[in-house]
């Protein structure tokens, strides 16, 4: 039997096409699976190891087998020695996503983000981006003594 597989530019298979695995008969009923007991993946990091991502944030490996979290969180965990809900963000105040020290980072909410990046306070200025998450927090705060 002659296998046909006929693939689009754009990677996709046309209808119709038979798979390279047709008749092939894996036996996975026994639970165990094809892989050997034991063997790691080559993809697979350790704890504490550093991921740079294309969109140039970072995530640090934090827990087996895949906990990650975004490394600017992590740091300002560690540095404040308190734990983030998940409404909070952490935000680099002077922009650059490779700056991770502690001073660089500010906590915001989703709201307050919101607002920082409506009213376009955030800037390469790390003051200026201070005093916007400020202005930020007390709009936020006129914003609910207004609504009760």
């Amino acid at each position: 039997m002659h296998l046909m597989t006929i693939r689009r530019s754009d990677g996709t298979f046309v209808k119709g096409s038979i798979p390279w695995n047709k008749g092939l008969h894996i036996d996975l009923s026994n639970g165990k699976g094809q892989f050997k007991k034991g063997t790691i993946p080559p993809q697979h990091h350790e704890v504490g190891y550093i991921a740079h991502h294309k969109d140039g944030y970072s995530f640090i490996k934090v827990a087996e087998p895949k906990k990650w979290q975004l490394y600017q969180r992590y740091v300002w965990e560690k540095a404040h020695r308190t734990k983030l809900s998940k409404d909070q963000i952490v935000i680099f105040l002077d922009g650059n996503k490779e700056n991770f020290d502690p001073d660089n980072l500010a906590v915001v909410t989703r709201k307050e983000l919101m607002i920082l990046n409506h009213e376009k306070m955030l800037t390469a200025d790390k003051d200026l981006s201070k005093t916007g998450v400020l202005v930020a927090k007390l709009k936020m705060k006129i914003k609910e003594k207004e609504n009760g």
